[in-house]
């Protein structure tokens, strides 16, 4: 009879981030410090104490956009103590050294976001980007861009000795590349494919918004197809004995043994954006509360009972959105608390129970015999069957997708946003997209505004919101005395000119003239005086040479 697979609890949290922590990976030096990025534009180096706690060591800033990812590269005869690499939103790859916060040196060449990193042996770096390629890095330099991805490449890798280097793309297609030349194209996966684990120079794994994890040869076969997750699969890395650990956006971590889940290890969080295996066999989750948290099996490390409790609390008042859980379920069909007498099937089943009109989620806990409970649904019953809060356009990852219906011509267009930009920018950049009138540029941004939660259009006190940063950026002077630039709207009695442009936006009103009739624009400052020389001005006095020492100081 097989030995029970090892049970994984809590052992510590990792808090710092404030936005979602994207990526979580192991730096081998030194010994069980763990390096992560995050949309709140900072990657950090975090240290393992005597106790297994960890604090930060390092915050790694200069990023302009959200870090997508990071890799740490071992150290080298030109970098003793070697080197971290970040792949930023901005398209940018910028590399550190572990103790200094800021890049020591940058490598252009993407055009939009850069996913995935992954070092080889000998310094050989392979980047994945949102621009369709991927390009392969040899001394700071790019020396290699791999095309033929019709969508987004999300993952990349090498195969050891035998230079093979394989792309994972949102367009549902893996491909192994060989001198920079595709050799095989394997198809199989229905969705994006998301993450790549290489378990030798003629095998890896994949995994998917299918929910599927696959594994490959190098001669292009499909060796297995796993199932485990409820959802997206975004995350996979290797564990020791041939096992692996996965994560989602079901809200959890599932360990592999045997090509089959054998613990489901659910989190106070929607999404889990990364895993990876430490050395010690331990995981290490990156989740969007911008926490990583890191879980255990062996005893000695995991948390006291106390904090056990404390977590299992957290995780029971989760409330889960109706559409996300019930799935078109009628909340008189659910079984009552009665129905937790019975066993569950296998680890990680999950089970909605009724008590009164409360329906709350448990999930069967194989290690202990027994369900617990994981959280509570929130909503109206008959929810939709799309379970995923995250939207993927052309192979992209949005918060939102919206359909925008446009009169003249009459279509529907799709405008994907995040809630880390501009809804006037965002808007803007549509229009520009599909050659709009600039009259639809509020109805759009407020569109936006409206259907995201997002900010309000101008500012509650009166002052001008600059709508391309939502912010107080610069303020004009008012046309007439007391005007406010909160609502200025066709017909506004205070509008706005803008110094940059002379009166080309209202401020408030997304662009939208005053029709207030000819009107002269107080003077410029800009250009009032800010560009004359001292010889250029009028003062009555000699204008002195300001650009050589004076004879009297000679």
């Amino acid at each position: 009879m097989a030995e029970p697979a090892p049970v994984y609890k809590l052992r510590s949290m990792l808090q710092g981030h404030s936005m979602d922590v994207k990526h979580v990976s192991v730096v081998q030096e030194p010994s069980g410090a763990l390096l992560t990025a995050s949309r709140d534009k900072t990657a950090r180096m975090w240290y393992q104490h005597e106790d297994n706690s960890h604090s930060v060591r390092k915050i790694y800033k200069g990023h302009t956009k959200y870090v997508s990812c990071s890799v740490y590269q071992e150290p080298s005869e030109e970098f003793p103590s070697g080197l971290i690499y970040t792949g930023c939103q901005d398209g940018k790859i910028r590399a550190f050294l572990p103790d200094i916060e800021d890049p020591l040196f940058q490598m252009d060449g993407h055009a939009e976001n850069v996913t995935s990193l992954f070092v080889g042996k000998f310094g050989t770096i392979i980047s994945g980007s949102w621009d369709c390629t991927a390009k392969v890095w040899v001394n700071r330099k790019c020396t290699m861009t791999l095309t033929g991805h019709s969508f987004a490449v999300w993952a990349v890798a090498i195969l050891p000795e035998v230079g093979i280097m394989v792309t994972a793309s949102a367009d549902k297609l893996i491909k192994l590349w060989k001198a920079g030349v595709s050799t095989h194209t394997l198809s199989g996966h229905t969705d994006a494919v998301r993450s790549l684990a290489v378990i030798s120079s003629s095998e890896f794994l994949s995994a998917g918004n299918d929910a599927s994890v696959r594994r490959w040869s190098t001669t292009g076969d499909c060796l297995g197809t796993y199932y485990g997750h409820d959802n997206y699969i975004y995350s996979i890395s290797l564990l020791g004995g041939g096992g692996w650990v996965t994560s989602g956006e079901d809200r959890s971590v599932r360990v592999w043994r045997d090509n089959a889940v054998v613990q489901t290890i659910y989190l106070p969080a929607i999404s889990v954006w990364s895993v990876a295996a430490l050395t010690n066999g331990d995981i290490a989750a990156a989740t969007n509360d911008g926490c990583v948290r890191i879980f255990t099996c062996d005893p000695a490390r995991q948390a006291t009972q106390e904090i056990q409790e404390i977590y299992e609390t957290e995780l029971s008042k989760v409330a889960l959105a109706a559409q996300q859980e019930l799935g078109g379920v009628k909340l008189t069909d659910l079984p009552g608390a009665e129905a937790l007498y019975e066993p569950g099937a296998r680890d990680g089943q999950q089970k909605m129970v009724r008590n009164g009109d409360a329906v709350s989620v448990h999930s069967w806990n194989m290690a202990e015999q027994k369900w617990d409970k994981i959280g509570d649904v929130v909503g109206a019953a008959g929810g939709t069957t799309e379970t995923s809060g995250k939207k993927l356009y052309m192979g992209k990852e949005w918060d939102f997708v919206f359909d925008i219906e446009i009169d003249e011509p009459k279509s529907t267009l799709k405008l994907p946003y995040n809630t880390t930009d501009s809804p006037f920018m965002a808007a803007q950049q549509f229009i520009h997209k599909n050659d709009l009138s600039q009259y639809y540029l509020e109805e759009i941004a407020q569109h936006i505004i409206t259907h995201s939660g997002g900010q309000k259009v101008g500012t509650d006190d009166g002052g001008n919101s600059d709508p391309l940063t939502g912010g107080s950026s610069y303020t004009t002077g008012a046309l007439q005395a007391g005007g406010g630039g909160g609502g200025g709207g066709a017909g506004s009695a205070g509008g706005f000119f803008d110094p940059l442009t002379g009166g080309g936006y209202v401020s408030g009103s997304g662009g939208v003239e005053t029709g207030q009739g000819p009107r002269v624009p107080p003077p410029d400052p800009w250009m009032q005086g800010a560009y004359r020389t001292e010889e250029s001005m009028d003062t009555g006095e000699v204008a002195k040479n300001s650009y050589f020492p004076l004879n009297e100081f000679l």
